[in-house]
This record gives structure tokens, C-alpha cells and sequence, in this order.
């Protein structure tokens, strides 16, 4: 590698991905403090009631990400990826902050969980832009290896879920006084700081500087001249919500819940979930560039079926290696997709719209079912006491997702675009 090419990664793609994981170390806290959210904020005398309403102010995020996706993909689409990204991290810190000094429905009444719904949802505006365009503006950069470059940009948002994840274990284990779970909320408003500066310091893409502006909307052109590219972001936006969430908020409480974990050892257990996760991300984005980033696709559905039944059949046993074996595999499966995901889609769109179009697509996707997955699967266990019932979801919408790969025309929607970019 040369020294250009040294530089230019420590200048672009460090960042990125230091970005990328402190905003996912904010984004992640509430899911990891479900339970406390909802004991503190939606007192109720059913203890499953207020547990559903910690779900419920967890899955507010996702409400408004689509919208985020479209703000900030009009900023990144019409004034630059950078000043998209800049902004989102920074604004990301505020809520994280509100939250860590927000008094309890015990102490103010309903204003609580309303000032806590409003920030998750400022979390979601943020979130929105973010992910996606991160993604956006590394493979812009850089063109070798685009799929271990799109692993690496999903790997980093798991950085940040396993620091969120690590600093609630410490704190739940060696802090005992009452309030020790905010500390983790003042930290994610420090961290926001320093991406804000990191993204600061970053260089726009050529890509951007010598696209051809258009003059509306660029979510007007989305949908006039690429409908379909833009279905196929939703079904992947809906597919990566279910898996990703699965993993990241719903296996805490399947472990307490069913398995009878303790709170502080289904944390630890988690990690290695999302250990498994992070490290597949990159390997399955490599993957891609060697087998084409929609063949890659294909065999993530596959992957995710195998991996969903036999970690949800480890757990039944209940022993410590069982479980934790039973995470690597659930976090294998979530990596096989997310890792190559980001170069599939951003094939799927030209610059002059690609951040309102992938991020957009995605993030709808996202609101349907990262919102609601951890709600339904808890509802359905409750009701049905089917144990295996996540991973009879998690193969149903792999199935429908090869049906979306399948029916949307993808190869030959990726040539044309493809042509487009050319001309």
C-alpha cells in the first residue's frame, strides 16, 4: 500500500468508523437498559406492562429514522456527505445527555416517558442519517475491496453497541448506587463531542464534487427513475431491522425472560453475540467482493436461517457454553447480511441521489420491523410459550427477502445503473 493510500484511509475511513461506532455507542444504550428505562419511566404494578413500555420508548427511534434519512439525505445528496455526517453524530449527543439527567415518573409524572419518547426520537432522526450515509461516504473514497470496506462500516456500529453493552455490564455489576445507570448516558454526551470534531476534520468525495446536481427534490427522483432499487432498499432495510435487533435488544430479554438468565449475565453473554457479529461483518464483506455483492446477499438468507435455528435450540439446554455458543451463531447469521449489505445498495443508485435513496429505503424498512421485532416476539412467546418462535421469524423474512432479490430484478437493475454512472 502506498503512502497515499496510508493517508487517505487514516483520513477518511478512521474517522468514519470512530464516528460511526460513538454514535451506535448512544444509539444502543436504551436497548441495553430496557428494563431500568421501563421500571423508571413507566412504573406500572405488572412488571410486564412496564417492560413493554421500555420496549415501546426503545422502538420510538425507529419512527422517526425515515424522516432523518430524508433530511439528512437531501443535505448529503445537495450540500455534501460530510456536512451530513458532521452534524447527525453532534446532534446525536444532545438526547443522550437529556436522558442521563432526566428525573423519573416518580419524581414529575408523565412529563417523563413523553421528554424520554422525544429524545429517542431526536436518536432516530440522527440515526437516520447516519448509518447509511457513513457507508456512503468511505466507499465513495475508497474503491479497493468495497465489500470489506462496507464489513467494516457495519462492524463499527457494533464497536459501539459492545462498548454500550460492556459499560452497562460494569456499571450493573460494581456500581450499586440507585442512579448508576446514567453514567453510560454522560459518557455517549462526551463521545458525540469528539466525532463531531473527527468529522470535522474530513475531506469531501470526488464522487460528490463531480456529480450532476439536479434541481428538485432528490427523493422526487428517487422514486420517478428508481423504483424498484428503492423497493429493494426497504426489503433490506426490513430484513437487516429483524436481524439486527434480534441481536442487539431482544436476546437480553429472551435470556431473562425464558431462559431465567440473570440481568448481569445476559449482558455478558450478549457480547459474544455481538462479538461474533463484529468479526463477520468484515468476512463476509470480503466475501462479496469475491462472489459479487448479490450472490453474497443470496447466501446470507441461507446463513441466517441455519445460524437462527441452531442458536435458539443451543439456548434451550441452558447451560453457559450452550448460551454462548448459541449468541456466536445468532451474531454469525447478522453478519453474513449486514457485512456486504452497504455495497449491495449502494450499487443500486447513482451519486446525484444515492444518499437520499439508500438511506431513505433503508431506514423505512428499518422503522417496519427493527421497531417492532423485539414487541412482536415478545408478544408471540408470551402468548404461544413457543420457544423456538424467533427463528421460525427470522427464516419466514429471510424467505421473503429472496423473493424481493428475486422479483425486483436486481442484476439487471444494477447494469443500468451501472450504464447511468458511465454515461
Amino acid at each position: 500500500m502506498s503512502k497515499n493510500q496510508t493517508d487517505l484511509k487514516s483520513r477518511i475511513l478512521i474517522p468514519c468508523l470512530i464516528g460511526n461506532a460513538l454514535e451506535f455507542y448512544d444509539f444502543t444504550l436504551c436497548g441495553v437498559f430496557i428494563a431500568i428505562l421501563g421500571k423508571n419511566f413507566f412504573p406500572s404494578g405488572d412488571d410486564f406492562a412496564a417492560l413493554l413500555g421500555g420496549i415501546f420508548a426503545f422502538s420510538a427511534a425507529f419512527w422517526t429514522r425515515p424522516l432523518g434519512a430524508l433530511l439528512f439525505g437531501y443535505i448529503g445528496d445537495k450540500y455534501g456527505r460530510k456536512q451530513a455526517l458532521t452534524f447527525s453524530v453532534l446532534l446525536m449527543g444532545v438526547p443522550t445527555l437529556i436522558i442521563g439527567l432526566l428525573p423519573t415518573y416518580a419524581s414529575i409524572g408523565l412529563i417523563a416517558p413523553c421528554i424520554l419518547l422525544g429524545c429517542r426520537l431526536m436518536q432516530g432522526l440522527c440515526t437516520g442519517g447516519e448509518y447509511n450515509g457513513a457507508a456512503i461516504f468511505a466507499l465513495e473514497h475508497m474503491k479497493a475491496k468495497p465489500g470489506m470496506i462496507s464489513g467494516l462500516i457495519s462492524a463499527s456500529c457494533v464497536v459501539g453497541a459492545v462498548s454500550a453493552t460492556l459499560v452497562a455490564y460494569i456499571v450493573t455489576n460494581f456500581l450499586t448506587f440507585e442512579q448508576a445507570w446514567r453514567i453510560p448516558f454522560y459518557l455517549g454526551a462526551c463521545v458525540a463531542v469528539v466525532g463531531f470534531i473527527l468529522r470535522k476534520r474530513a475531506m469531501e468525495t470526488t464522487e460528490f464534487i463531480k456529480r450532476k446536481p439536479i434541481k428538485g427534490l432528490p427523493i422526487v427522483e428517487v422514486i420517478k427513475n428508481y423504483p424498484k432499487q428503492y423497493a429493494l432498499a426497504i426489503a433490506s432495510g426490513a430484513f437487516n431491522g429483524i436481524l439486527s435487533y434480534t441481536l442487539f435488544g431482544f436476546l437480553n430479554l429472551y435470556m431473562t425472560q425464558y431462559i431465567g438468565v440473570k440481568a448481569t449475565s445476559s449482558l455478558f453473554f450478549n457480547i459474544f453475540g455481538l462479538f461474533a457479529f463484529m468479526i463477520s461483518c468484515p468476512i463476509f464483506g470480503r466475501i462479496s467482493d469475491k462472489i459479487s455483492p448479490y450472490r453474497s446477499m443470496v447466501l446470507a438468507s441461507g446463513v441466517a436461517i441455519l445460524s437462527s435455528w441452531i442458536g435458539f435450540v443451543l439456548f434451550q439446554y441452558g447451560s453457559v457454553e450452550e448460551i454462548i455458543t448459541g449468541q456466536i451463531f445468532i451474531g454469525i447469521g447478522v453478519g453474513s447480511f449486514v457485512g456486504p449489505s452497504h455495497i449491495f445498495l449502494q450499487k443500486q443508485f447513482s451519486p446525484e441521489v444515492r444518499y437520499t435513496g439508500v438511506a431513505s429505503g433503508f431506514s423505512i424498512g428499518m422503522a417496519i420491523t427493527g421497531g417492532t421485532t423485539a414487541l412482536i416476539m415478545t408478544y408471540v412467546l408470551k402468548q404461544t410459550q413457543v420457544l423456538l418462535a424467533p427463528a421460525i421469524y427470522i427464516s419466514v423474512a429471510a424467505i421473503l427477502w429472496l423473493l424481493a432479490l428475486k422479483f425486483l430484478g436486481t442484476k439487471k437493475e444494477v447494469e443500468l445503473v451501472q450504464q447511468k454512472l458511465a454515461a
